[in-house]
Parts: C-alpha cells; structure tokens; sequence
C-alpha cells in the first residue's frame, strides 16, 4: 500500500467519522423536535377542549337571553 493510498484511506475515515458525527447531531435534533411537537399537539389538544367547552357555554347563555327575550316581549305585549 503506498503513501498515496494510506492518505486516501485517512482521508475516507476523516468523511467517516464526519458523517457519524453529522447522523448523531441529526438523531439529537430529530428528537428535539419530537418532544416539540408532542407538546403542540397536547397543547392543541387542551386548546380544542377549551373551544368546546366555551361553545357550550355560549350556546347555553344564547338560549337564556332568547328565553328573556321572550318573557320580556310578553310581558310588553
């Protein structure tokens, strides 16, 4: 094996060990934004609820005013 040859063999490991470096700080990454992304999601999940909950309550107070509403306009008639 000549000189030239063991310096693209060095050269070859130096690529190497760059990718494993590159693949890890990846996987660290990926990770991150998964516990990014559960997060949004509960917190999406929290938010529909709360939507819900607040489209029951207007609903229900639309039903109240309708029925003072009411009694209002029979109490004028």
């Amino acid at each position: 094996m000549g000189l030239d040859e063991l310096n693209q063999f060095g050269l070859l490991e130096e690529k190497i060990e760059s990718l494993i470096s590159l693949v890890g700080s990846l996987n660290e990454e990926k990770a991150t934004l998964e516990r990014n992304v559960h997060g949004r999601e509960k917190k999406i999940g929290s938010l529909t609820k709360e939507i819900e909950t607040l489209e029951i309550d207007r609903d229900v107070i639309r039903k109240r005013i309708a029925a003072l509403l009411e009694k209002i306009k029979e109490f004028t008639v």
